[in-house]
């Protein structure tokens, strides 16, 4: 009994040997299953990270989304300045000045016109003979002022028939832009056709200026005429005062030279 107890583990080992010997592969089977088990999980990051990736895409296609309906809202601005006609905005037509300036029409009155007009018949012409039939040799400096009023006068009336046709067409292209403003498809044109109807507005209120002051200035011109009469009688009224003082001491000193008992008393 001893000796068959000493010989299994011998021969199992023999036995063991030879196994290994033949080169048949042996399985590990604890380490198998941890290396499906690290698969697995490197499977489900994948699979996260792409669910991850997804939202991301889908994130940034809405984003896109989002900006091309803002452009479109926006739209592009110099597409909008292409289609933005600016008609009678035109450089010359902001400089455009109206009627003379006051220089000009100071150097171009003439004093002795402002007798001839009747404006229309409303005045009487001052060109009338003398009791010989002759004509009358006016002073032109005691008339220039009242040319010049004349003048400027005229000169209001010329500018106001200019700038009403400025302003009916300024009015024509307004209502026209405030159409176009309705129908605006982007932010970009409304931009540009609110920006227009501004400077229309300027155009507007600054014929409306130009007018007053060229009304201003025949006012300005009567009152300096005004003025100036009242200064001439004033200094009219000194000057004979201060002659009928040397009159009267002239007039003395004659009646002294011809009457000698009167001067030695």
């Amino acid at each position: 009994m001893e000796k068959n107890t000493l010989i299994l583990p011998v021969l199992a080992a023999c036995i063991g040997g030879v196994v290994f010997a033949s080169g048949i592969p042996v399985v590990d089977v604890a380490n198998l299953a941890n290396n499906q088990i690290s698969h697995i999980a490197t499977i489900a990051k994948w699979v996260d990270s792409i669910a991850q990736l997804k939202t991301q895409i889908t994130q940034l296609k809405e984003q896109v989304s989002i900006q091309g309906k803002i452009r479109d809202w926006a739209g592009n601005p110099a597409d909008a300045a292409k289609i933005l006609s600016l008609g009678i905005l035109a450089e010359g037509d902001l400089l455009h000045e109206y009627g003379l300036s006051r220089d000009d029409i100071a150097r171009a009155v003439q004093s002795l016109d402002t007798l001839s007009p009747t404006d229309g018949n409303t005045y009487r012409s001052v060109y009338v003979p003398d009791l010989d039939g002759g004509t009358v040799q006016y002073d032109p400096l005691t008339y220039r002022r009242h040319a010049l009023l004349d003048a400027r006068a005229d000169n209001t009336r010329t500018v106001t028939d200019q700038t009403r046709e400025r302003e009916r067409e300024l009015l024509e292209e307004t209502a026209l832009t405030l159409s176009e403003l309705r129908s605006g498809a982007t932010d970009a044109q409304v931009q540009k056709l609110t920006a227009k109807l501004i400077v229309l507005n300027g155009q507007l209120s600054q014929i409306e200026t130009t007018r007053r002051r060229q009304v201003d200035e025949v006012i300005l011109q009567k009152i300096a005429n005004d003025n100036r009469h009242e200064t001439e009688q004033l200094a009219a009224a000194e000057l004979a005062a201060k002659d009928d003082f040397l009159a009267n001491q002239r007039v003395t000193a004659f009646m002294r030279s011809i009457n000698p008992r009167k001067n030695a008393r």
